[in-house]
């Protein structure tokens, strides 16, 4: 089937952007050992607003994305800080400079 990446995109709640943050980076720590993840990153807007980027081997990484004890962790520490909903939409990578697809 082939490789799969995840964008998203999401608002803290106003005033918790540092603490989001922290939270992002122990996000991609967590991320560092689940199988299939080849990319995993976080990225910063304006103000509140951050923005999700994540590449994985294949669709079954994409679906196991987040089970781990380490991950389950991580994200209870983000989801507290969100103003609303991630959006995030899945896709088969098509092209790319950098990254072996």
């Amino acid at each position: 089937m082939g490789k799969m990446t995840v964008i998203g995109t999401f608002t803290c709640r106003e005033g918790m952007a540092d603490e989001m943050e922290t939270a992002l980076v122990r996000m991609v720590e967590a991320a560092h050992d689940e199988p299939g993840v080849e990319v995993y990153s976080y990225h910063r807007g304006d103000e509140d607003a951050f923005w999700f980027f994540a590449l994985m081997s294949d669709e079954e990484s994409m679906r196991d994305h987040g089970q781990s004890p380490a991950m389950q962790a991580a994200m209870a520490t983000f989801a507290p800080l969100l103003a609303e909903p991630p959006k995030m939409t899945a896709m088969r990578p098509l092209a790319a400079l950098g990254v072996d697809l």
